[in-house]
């Protein structure tokens, strides 16, 4: 599953792709993550590339998504090309709103893992 992950810096893409990433190794799944962002730590482009199987992956970085999940319309652009005919966009506001829907879309992961981790990585930082 090629998942990629895009919005603007401070909206908690990275964050979004770490908890992914870790949930599937914990899985014993073959995992890689790529983060891609600029200098800029609130408001450029934020874009992290994400695959998880259970085959070796022979390299990480791919053209064409599974699942597109973009946090605002203005990153579209920039990941336009990563979008095929049988890519899944997906659209939320919300950072965890968005990892639940890349959970139920992909199936890749056990959505108790998701929360496992993501309790564990945001500690005391989100409400229940």
């Amino acid at each position: 599953m090629k998942i990629l992950i895009a919005g603007e810096g401070g909206q908690g893409v990275q964050t979004i792709a770490k908890i992914l990433a870790k949930s599937a190794f914990l899985e014993d799944k073959e995992v890689t993550y790529i983060p891609n962002f600029g200098v800029e730590q609130r408001g450029g482009a934020s874009i992290a590339f994400v695959t998880i199987q259970t085959a070796p992956i022979h390299y990480p970085k791919f053209k064409e998504a599974d699942i597109l999940a973009i946090l605002t319309e203005k990153v579209l652009s920039r990941v336009k090309q990563h979008q095929g005919k049988k890519t899944k966009l997906l659209k939320n506001t919300s950072n965890l709103a968005l990892l639940k829907n890349i959970v139920e879309e992909s199936k890749i992961v056990k959505p108790e893992t998701i929360e496992e981790v993501t309790n564990k990585a945001l500690a005391g930082k989100t409400k229940q």
